[in-house]
C-alpha cells in the first residue's frame, strides 16, 4: 500500500494537536477562567437585558388591598465576539530530513502563544476595568455605563450611587483590604435591598505576593506589638497572583456572587493543510470570544498608587 501525503497530514494532525497533553509541555492552569462565568454562543453578537425586582414588602392593612409594583426595566448589553488565530508553515524539507523535534516546539510555541493570548484578554476585565475604552471583544462598560470599578455606580430606582472602589486608591494593606472586605457587606441591589456577595479571592500582582501571605496567612495582626487577632483571617479569602496584571499596585477582591462574563465563539481549535505545488504544510489555532461585565456587584478594585 502506498503512503501519500494526504494520509500522512491525516496521521501528524493528531499527533501535533495532543500535544498539549505531551509531558514536556509547560502547562499551567490559566488563571482568567477564575473571574468569569463561562457560557458558549451560536451567534455573532449576544444581547443581555437587566432589571429591578420588586423591592420589599409593604404593611397590608385589616381588609386594605394588597400593594402591587412592577419591575423597573433596565438597559441593554451587548457583546460582539472577536475571532483570533495564529500559525505556522513547514516545508517538506523540514520533515524529510527528520526535523520531527523542531515540529513539536513550532507547536508547543502555537499553544503557548494562544493561552497567553487568552490570559491577556481575560485580564482586561481587571486592567481596563477602571475605564469604558472597549478592546477586542472587551466590553468595558456595564449595564449603567460605567466601567466595572468605579465610585459612582447608579440604581435603577434612583437610589444612592454605590462604590467598589475607594475614594482614594490605595496599595494593599491590612487596613484598605479590610475596608474593601467591609464593602462587600454594604452595598444594595437596584430596589435598595441588601446583597449577599461574600469576598473569596484576592487578586494580586507577584509584587504582593509577601504581603498577601502576611495578611492571610498570619494568626496575629501582621505589624502590631500587642498580638491582636488578624480578622483578615476569618474571612475564608484565598488569594491568586497573575503577571498578566500589568498594574503592580493594582489589587481585586472577586465575590462568590458576581456577573461577569465569558462568551466562547468558537472554543480552541487547531488545523492544518498541505499546499500540493509549494509543499508546505501549514498549521493554525483559532479562537473567538467576548467578554465583560453586566452588573458591578461582585467586584472590588483599586489601582493602588504609585
Amino acid at each position: 500500500m502506498t503512503v501519500t501525503r494526504a494520509q500522512f497530514i491525516s496521521l501528524l494532525e493528531p499527533i501535533l494537536r495532543d500535544i498539549k497533553a505531551d509531558p514536556d509541555y509547560p502547562r499551567r492552569p490559566l488563571i482568567y477562567q477564575r473571574f468569569y462565568e463561562v457560557g458558549s454562543s451560536k451567534k455573532a453578537t449576544e444581547t443581555r437585558f437587566n432589571w429591578a425586582g420588586l423591592g420589599t414588602f409593604e404593611v397590608k392593612a385589616e381588609g386594605g388591598p394588597v400593594t402591587y409594583k412592577d419591575p423597573i426595566s433596565g438597559s441593554e448589553l451587548k457583546f460582539t465576539h472577536v475571532r483570533r488565530s495564529l500559525g505556522y508553515k513547514i516545508t517538506q524539507e523540514m520533515i524529510d530530513h527528520e526535523q520531527y523535534n523542531e515540529m513539536r516546539k513550532l507547536e508547543r510555541a502555537l499553544q503557548l502563544a494562544g493561552e497567553d493570548d487568552l490570559e491577556i484578554a481575560g485580564h482586561l476585565l481587571l486592567n481596563n476595568g477602571f475605564g469604558t475604552t472597549d478592546s477586542g471583544g472587551f466590553e468595558a462598560s456595564g449595564f449603567d455605563g460605567l466601567a466595572l470599578f468605579s465610585t459612582a455606580h447608579t440604581r435603577l430606582d434612583g437610589g444612592t450611587t454605590q462604590a467598589n472602589r475607594p475614594s482614594t486608591d490605595a496599595n494593599l494593606s491590612w487596613t484598605s483590604l479590610a475596608d474593601g472586605i467591609i464593602q462587600f457587606a454594604r452595598w444594595r441591589d437596584h430596589r435598595g435591598v441588601p446583597l449577599r456577595s461574600t469576598p473569596r479571592l484576592l487578586i494580586i500582582h507577584p509584587n504582593d505576593v509577601m504581603t498577601a501571605r502576611e495578611l492571610l496567612g498570619s494568626p496575629d495582626k501582621p505589624n502590631t506589638t500587642d498580638r491582636a487577632i488578624n480578622a483578615l483571617r476569618q474571612d475564608n479569602l484565598e488569594f491568586v497572583s497573575s503577571e498578566y496584571l500589568t498594574d503592580t499596585n493594582a489589587w481585586f477582591l472577586q465575590g462568590d456572587v458576581r456577573d461577569s462574563v465569558w462568551y466562547w465563539d468558537v472554543n480552541p481549535r487547531t488545523a492544518m493543510d498541505d499546499d500540493f505545488d509549494s509543499e508546505i504544510i501549514k498549521r493554525k489555532r483559532v479562537q473567538g470570544f467576548s467578554l465583560g461585565h453586566g452588573e458591578w456587584y461582585g467586584w472590588y478594585g483599586t489601582s493602588g498608587t504609585t
